[in-house]
């Protein structure tokens, strides 16, 4: 069985990376810009919060 804590650290990476990229698109679609004003902040941020949850899921034991 997983360690709990390595499970809910990648749950918790998986829904940081979730929430940004729910957030960024609604910033979008109401602002009626098809890409963040700020796409290099956005791309980086979202970059380290996948290479995050790639991690956790190797703690894991799961392969990306």
């Amino acid at each position: 069985m997983s360690d709990p804590t390595a499970l809910w650290q990648a749950h918790r990476a998986a829904d940081n990376l979730s929430n940004t990229l729910a957030s960024s698109y609604e910033e979008a679609m109401a602002t009626g810009f098809p890409v963040s004003a700020d796409g290099q902040r956005l791309t980086q941020q979202l970059t380290e919060q996948f290479a995050t949850l790639r991690e956790r899921l190797a703690d894991l034991g799961v392969t990306t």
